[in-house]
């Protein structure tokens, strides 16, 4: 219901904006600023109020609409990821046509084309070093703001030796932690170094030195309180993401840095194992199930996972061409449970079977295999190669240190979604999977930039 009001929402005010785009091209400019005003909330509110965000990627998208119209123009971003978008769109829109519940699939596959769009809506309308600069800088600030919240909540919820888990600001205590890896990206590769390439001298100044040393030191607090973060979460998605991604970083800027952080990191994971024996055993759960069981008392909760991924498999098996539908494995599952799900026995009463999750795999990569078949699938895994790769591409010919970071920034927060759709993401989530592309299309409007 409340993915139709929005898109009902987004219908009737782009119909109105059409219109007076229609009759009143000279509100061109109107358009552009309120379009980039929508951008900007979302920058703002993703890592503190979902709610708003989504407000703001609506206003967005609508407004571009209107903008495009009004300068009479119905061309749309070129960028390097159109084709594999355009192509797993169009097979998450060709899934309606055999799904096996048109409301779970309205209601995903409406999430994933509306996250879309605001790609191009980001795409195009942030054409300006100084437009692209000015996102980054308030989802830095939103971000920071989430971090210290997030540090106070796990102290008051004595998160580090309890089963309890922080949520952040947002109320979401798998999202969350992923968030904060993407903040920790931005951080890194914004603010803290440079990429200067082999031979390039950095001017120096006490007006350049005093704030850079300030910046350092409060940006450096802020990484230790984020990393704090992540481990009061005990997200195994982000803390997944979170290593490869500062070690490709890392090595960016030099390969001694690179074994600095490294021994750094193994000491910061040696010291939360010590302190943290819930930490511990879920990291550890992940290559022996019973580890969380035994220590907790509770539920081997990798063992539903590693359940569902096979149900998600046998389901592909049996659909390999089309899936069951976007957004329909649920639907599915509930009414064949018995294609692959062990059912467990509750660990206090020792008698009532229950399961631990039914509504999805837990695994944005079986359930795209799923849901989509092998072509929605292999479509995806090429937008998310070309994620890496053109970034990778640009960090490695461009001169211009201001597209170096952005591809940076780009690379690590790809790596850091990867990992988080292997476990907690999809792309119908709205606190994931749009802010991933946000970030794509920060990469995609800096890329079509001639001299940034």
């Amino acid at each position: 219901m409340l993915v139709l009001i929005k898109i009902i929402s987004i219908i009737f005010s782009a119909a109105v904006l059409i219109t007076l785009a229609v009759k009143k091209p000279e509100l061109k400019s109107f358009f552009e600023k309120a379009g980039i005003f929508g951008i900007f909330l979302f920058a703002l509110f993703i890592p503190l109020k979902d709610g708003f965000a989504v407000f703001g990627m609506v206003t967005a998208v609508i407004f571009f609409i209107a903008y495009k119209i009004a300068g009479r123009d119905i061309s749309i971003a070129k960028t390097d990821f159109n084709v594999p978008l355009f192509l797993y769109l169009g097979l998450v829109l060709a899934s309606f046509a055999w799904t096996y519940n048109i409301l779970d699939s309205f209601n995903e596959g409406g999430e994933i084309v509306y996250f879309a769009l605001f790609f191009f809506a980001a795409a195009g309308l942030l054409n300006t070093k100084k437009r692209i600069n000015f996102m980054v800088y308030t989802f830095t600030f939103s971000v920071c703001i989430a971090i210290i919240y997030g540090f106070f909540q796990g102290i008051y919820i004595n998160a580090l030796h309890s089963s309890g888990r922080l949520t952040g600001p947002i109320g979401n205590w798998v999202g969350f932690p992923v968030q904060v890896s993407y903040g920790l990206v931005v951080i890194i590769s914004y603010y803290m170094l440079d990429f200067k390439r082999k031979g390039e001298s950095l001017s120096a100044s006490l007006t350049g030195i005093i704030p850079g040393v300030v910046s350092a030191v409060f940006f450096g607090f802020i990484m230790i309180l984020g990393f704090l973060d992540i481990a009061f979460a005990k997200a195994r998605s982000a803390w997944l993401g979170i290593i490869p991604a500062i070690f490709v970083l890392m090595y960016f800027k030099s390969k001694k840095l690179f074994f600095i952080v490294l021994a750094l990191i193994i000491v910061l994971n040696i010291g939360i194992f010590s302190v943290s024996k819930t930490f511990k055993s879920r990291i550890f759960s992940m290559f022996n199930p019973k580890i969380y069981r035994l220590e907790l008392k509770n539920h081997g909760d990798i063992e539903s996972h590693i359940a569902l991924i096979e149900s998600a498999w046998a389901v592909f098996k049996r659909y390999p061409l089309t899936g069951v539908g976007v957004g329909a494995f649920s639907k599915y599952f509930d009414e064949h449970k018995g294609v692959r799900f062990p059912w467990y026995k509750n660990p206090k009463t020792g008698s009532k079977l229950y399961d631990l999750y039914d509504n999805w795999p837990e695994n944005g990569y079986m359930q795209a295999l799923a849901e989509t078949g092998i072509f929605g699938f292999f479509a995806l895994m090429w937008l998310f190669f070309l994620g890496l790769k053109k970034p990778f591409k640009l960090f490695k010919d461009s001169g211009d240190k201001f597209k170096r970071k952005i591809s940076a920034m780009t690379v690590g927060t790809s790596i850091i979604f990867y990992a988080s759709f292997a476990g907690v993401s999809n792309m119908s989530n709205d606190e994931l999977a749009n802010l991933w592309l946000f970030f794509l299309a920060l990469f995609a409007a800096v890329n079509s930039i001639q001299d940034a």
